[in-house]
């Protein structure tokens, strides 16, 4: 298995680059959280980090069009941009043609996964609240990919994903649908 490493920011609205190294500490790509603008930058923080008590204001339908979080991904020369187009779905486009999308809890059956389609291919991030685990599946059930959290470096951030070799997968959006459902999801 490979192992890519990602520091997730200390804010949770932080706008802060994302980096992934592989296990030799080289980078192999990143990720950012994107706004629409100044007003949704700002009601972001105020519901994520400021004042946490407002979370509720999402879910007021004129603010709700309004707090999209959209992501750029980048690597090997790729950019793709995961936009955020209604509540737990995003739409992954790269060049500006749709080649995936994330579905996350409410639309899928199984509450606690977020359905990854790139491509022609399925996987499901599977994650447990009790356990400090979340895990990939692809279309045959098999794990492709687990994510841990050090512990002893929790406060820092760090995170790490462990990847099959054997599958031809796109890390880098296994670590944007974690940063989503870490960090987006549970307050939309």
């Amino acid at each position: 298995m490979q192992e890519y490493i990602f520091y997730l920011p200390y804010f949770k609205s932080a706008g802060k680059t994302v980096a992934v190294t592989n296990e030799n500490r080289e980078n192999v790509g990143q990720l950012k959280r994107m706004h629409k603008n100044m007003w949704t930058k700002s009601i972001d923080f105020l519901t994520r980090d400021g004042l946490p008590g407002l979370d509720s204001i999402s879910w007021f339908p004129i603010f709700s069009c309004g707090l999209k979080v959209h992501l750029k991904v980048q690597w090997e020369e790729r950019t793709v941009f995961i936009n955020h187009v209604k509540k737990h779905r995003w739409v992954i486009k790269e060049n500006g043609k749709t080649v995936g999308d994330l579905l996350g809890k409410g639309i899928i059956k199984n509450e606690g996964s977020q359905e990854i389609r790139w491509g022609s291919n399925v996987y499901i991030l599977s994650s447990h609240e009790a356990v400090e685990e979340a895990c990939i599946f692809n279309q045959k059930r098999e794990k492709v990919a687990e994510f841990k959290s050090d512990l002893f470096h929790f406060k820092e951030g760090k995170h790490s994903i462990r990847v099959r070799v054997t599958e031809e997968l796109p890390v880098l959006i296994f670590i944007a649908s974690y940063y989503i459902t870490t960090f987006i999801m549970p307050y939309i």
